[in-house]
């Protein structure tokens, strides 16, 4: 008996609608799904087969169950949900009261106060016998997206040791604030914070401020640009510290290239010394990250840093390349 009532009980279940929108054409088409956005007289539709572009002049009903930011006119956008229309194409906003369709002109999904993003990975290679290396390569970074700020934190450390001799210890730490003006346009503010012995750096610090411009933001692709000037303090191990003044520009891509899959980066930023001494550092980050399954993926990176005027007896170019396992939110 009790595992007949179970039975039932999840037939029951499954038999429940789930909630859905449902869309009336003036054809008399009739469609479940959900109601994604309507601007500029499209509605976009989510159905079984995919997204559905409809021309709003067709539609003859909608009835939204979960709310939306409905724009009525010159009114601005509010959350409502409202049930199918009447018989003379009125439907009634809860909260808000009755309108004719004709007089909606935009929806929208509610948005979340901010959008959080990110993620860490880890690299390590160690090997013993004829052989001797020990290698550790630890990077994360967090983005977190409001209305109109937008704040990035990245981190990169190493180490590594062939045969009990150390033969790199680096990191490096970057900070920026955008505040969007426009939709596009931002206010910009940046920090970078450098230390890496065998370059002879106990710590860079440059610290920045201009102005940046969105280029794309879609699903598929991600460009930002920003320039300005900053201020660098470096302090050396082995020779006199120095400071200067610089021009700043910085530059980032993301590109989907198998939605989910994989993905191509590049990141650099620049700082060309403005009081005539040709003091320079540029670096830069180019890789690709492989999904693999529950948001854990694998990068390929190849990190560049170069500086025009070095510490005596170091090379102006260093080149990192690792392959490190991580996960990405």
């Amino acid at each position: 008996m009790m595992r007949a009532l179970l039975l039932c009980l999840v037939a029951m279940l499954f038999a429940m609608p789930a909630h859905a929108d449902e869309l009336r054409l003036k054809n008399g088409d009739r469609i479940t799904g959900v109601a994604t956005s309507l601007a500029g007289g499209t509605l976009t539709f989510k159905a079984t087969g995919g997204d559905l572009k409809i021309a709003w002049a067709d539609v003859a009903s909608l009835a939204i169950e979960q709310p939306m930011l409905v724009t009525v006119g010159t009114s601005a956008p509010t959350s409502a949900v409202f049930a199918a229309a009447d018989a003379n194409g009125r439907v009634t906003l809860v909260p808000g009261g009755p309108v004719a369709l004709t007089e909606i002109i935009a929806l929208g999904r509610p948005q979340p106060a901010w959008v959080i993003t990110g993620g860490g990975g880890a690299g390590i290679v160690q090997t013993a016998g004829n052989t001797q290396v020990n290698n550790v390569r630890l990077s994360g970074d967090v983005i977190a997206r409001g209305a109109a700020d937008r704040y990035t934190v990245s981190a990169i450390a190493t180490h590594a040791n062939d045969r009990g001799v150390e033969t790199a210890r680096n990191w490096s730490l970057t900070g920026k604030y955008d505040r969007f003006l426009t939709s596009r346009l931002f206010a910009n503010a940046n920090a970078n914070f450098t230390n890496d012995r065998f370059r002879d750096i106990d710590l860079r610090t440059a610290l920045g401020a201009g102005i940046g411009y969105q280029i794309l933001e879609t699903a598929r692709m991600n460009l930002t640009a920003d320039a300005g000037l900053a201020w660098v303090d470096e302090n050396f191990t082995s020779i006199a510290d120095d400071s200067y003044a610089a021009a700043h520009e910085s530059a980032g891509l993301q590109v989907q290239l198998v939605p989910g899959r994989v993905q191509a980066f590049h990141q650099h930023d620049g700082y060309f010394g403005v009081s005539g001494d040709k003091k320079m550092f540029i670096r830069t980050q180019n890789g690709v990250r492989l999904g693999l399954a529950a948001g854990f993926v694998t990068t390929i990176q190849e990190d560049i840093d170069y500086d025009r005027r070095p510490s005596p007896g170091r090379r102006q170019t260093d080149r990192t390349f690792s392959l490190t396992l991580g996960y990405r939110f």
